[in-house]
């Protein structure tokens, strides 16, 4: 896979620094939340740390380890400080609404990012499961994430627990498109999801 090219603006030395005019700053974070989303869907990240380090990917050969940092830039020897990172995600979780935390009780836990709606990924699930005739069927996580011979699309391909249960009770139980009846064995985990 060829490196994500960042935009001209993420070699601009002042973006590394929080702008004091009130205007500027938010084009300032404007920007910054456009190369988060757009790093994410070029990699199919999912979620990540407040200090930008990739915690899910959907592609299960990526060396997450190896991509290029989202906040630095070594060629103009940059680096976004924590404070700063921390008004960039709060600006994109609560101003342009693409994000939102994990676990809103420990935002530590990282950041889910939505590059694409919680409403289009709910649309390609239910899409999936009616289009395969499952409509009615209790389906496990694994069949909808994981199953190699269910012709799931590649867009649900290793896609995120954390993202599917948002979608599920976010979209499509709020929809009374779905159902889902937790484990037996851990009543945090789902066990099974029916959608109609």
């Amino acid at each position: 896979m060829e490196p994500y090219e960042f935009p001209k603006i993420h070699s601009f030395p002042p973006m590394y620094t929080q702008q004091p005019n009130a205007t500027i700053l938010d084009n300032q974070l404007g920007s910054w939340c456009d190369i988060i989303l757009s790093y994410c869907e070029y990699y199919k990240i999912s979620s990540i740390t407040l200090t930008g380090t990739v915690i899910y990917s959907q592609f299960d050969d990526l060396d997450i380890t190896q991509l290029p940092p989202v906040f630095e830039n070594k060629a103009i020897d940059r680096a976004v400080n924590d404070e700063f990172k921390s008004t960039i995600f709060r600006h994109l979780i609560h101003k342009s609404k693409k994000a939102e935390y994990i676990n809103a009780k420990s935002p530590e836990a990282g950041v889910l990012i939505y590059w694409r709606s919680l409403v289009d990924w709910a649309n390609l699930i239910h899409d999936f499961v009616e289009n395969t005739g499952q409509s009615g069927t209790v389906l496990t996580v694994y069949e909808l994430t994981k199953s190699e011979d269910s012709g799931l699309p590649a867009d649900l391909k290793n896609f995120d627990y954390n993202m599917l249960v948002k979608v599920l009770k976010n979209v499509l139980i709020k929809q009374g498109k779905a159902q889902i009846l937790m484990s037996e064995d851990d009543p945090e985990q789902i066990g099974g999801v029916k959608i109609v």
